[in-house]
């Protein structure tokens, strides 16, 4: 039986972390990311860095190195209610914040957050002008899936609800293998874990990046954009009529299991596989 199952070098769970806005308490969550090998999208809102209007965003021009590693991704020049604006000025609000940060970072920006987690028809449609390949949603949905349309990609849990959510993704990893393949996906706002009475704060929250990096032996730590393409790369792969031939025609390794045996079809590759 071949399934498409596994993530890169043949893991089969993958964890990805999107947090919102820009303030400051990034350079302490960029902090953790990187001491436990994990990886996050962190999604800006131009308007606000380096503006004066608040003493609690980023710097402009920290935007390159403290997010050295990560994703920089759009969650729209103002963070407006996108859905209710024109299409012509959802588009102009995307645009301008995927211009900018471009400018920042020195990197191509391909995804965004959605502002307040709101979006219509007419969002989505401005997204693809704008050249935005995926949106994520506020919309929790407490399990391991990976989404069939990236352009309304709903997370796991917000990092107030993933105690039980990361218990049972680490539960899977030791108690059923039959469950490979699973992603999850935690976002937020790093300022959240400065508040007074905070549900979790930066020393819980550590204890949990902590906790999933004791598994890297299979999982795969990955920005948002990263999963997106390696999910395209494996959906793009072609298959002989008889099913023993693979062929991939992306720049990206990807990896697919016959039986319990990972198999890496490198980028460009042709692989006869066994059945």
């Amino acid at each position: 039986m071949i399934t498409f199952d596994v993530y890169p070098n043949g893991k089969h769970y993958a964890v990805t972390f999107s947090y919102d806005d820009g303030r400051t308490d990034d350079r302490r969550l960029v902090e953790i990311f990187n001491k436990y090998g994990a990886k996050c999208t962190f999604n800006l809102y131009s308007a606000n860095l380096n503006s004066g209007r608040d003493e609690y965003c980023i710097m402009r021009d920290e935007i390159k190195t403290l997010y050295e590693g990560h994703e920089i991704a759009c969650h729209a020049y103002h963070h407006p209610h996108l859905e209710r604006m024109t299409i012509k000025d959802q588009y102009e609000e995307l645009i301008s914040d995927r211009e900018a940060l471009e400018k920042y970072s020195g990197k191509l920006v391909r995804g965004m957050a959605f502002p307040y987690g709101t979006y219509n028809a007419d969002t989505l449609a401005a997204m693809k002008i704008a050249g935005i390949e995926y949106g994520r949603t506020t919309a929790s949905t407490h399990n391991f899936v990976v989404p069939d349309d990236f352009l309304t990609w709903h997370p796991t849990c917000h990092h107030n609800d993933c105690e039980k959510q990361i218990d049972q993704f680490i539960y899977n990893i030791e108690k059923a293998p039959w469950r490979a393949g699973g992603l999850l996906y935690i976002w937020g706002h790093s300022y959240e874990f400065t508040q007074k009475d905070a549900a979790v704060d930066f020393d819980v929250f550590e204890g949990y990046i902590k906790r999933l990096s004791e598994y890297s032996h299979d999982i795969w730590f990955a920005t948002n954009v990263e999963i997106m393409d390696y999910i395209k790369a494996q959906k793009q792969l072609k298959r002989s009529a008889d099913g023993t031939v693979f062929y991939n025609p992306t720049q990206i390794d990807v990896w697919l299991s016959v039986g319990k045996e990972p198999i890496k079809i490198g980028a460009g590759e042709t692989v006869k596989i066994s059945l």
